[in-house]
């Protein structure tokens, strides 16, 4: 498996705006992708969004 991970920044009063979109659109991406997972970290400095394929 190979994994794209896509660090965004986001200040923390944004952060839960960060979780809205991962949940909104992983399911789609899930559906779409064959054999993808997707997986949402959030830390204090980031988000990171974890794509395997």
């Amino acid at each position: 498996m190979a994994y794209l991970e896509i660090p965004l920044p986001a200040v923390k009063a944004r952060r839960i705006e960060a979780v809205g979109v991962h949940q909104r659109y992983r399911q789609p991406f899930l559906d779409t992708v064959r054999a993808a997972s997707k997986e949402l970290l959030v830390r204090d400095e980031d988000v990171q969004v974890l794509h395997g394929f």
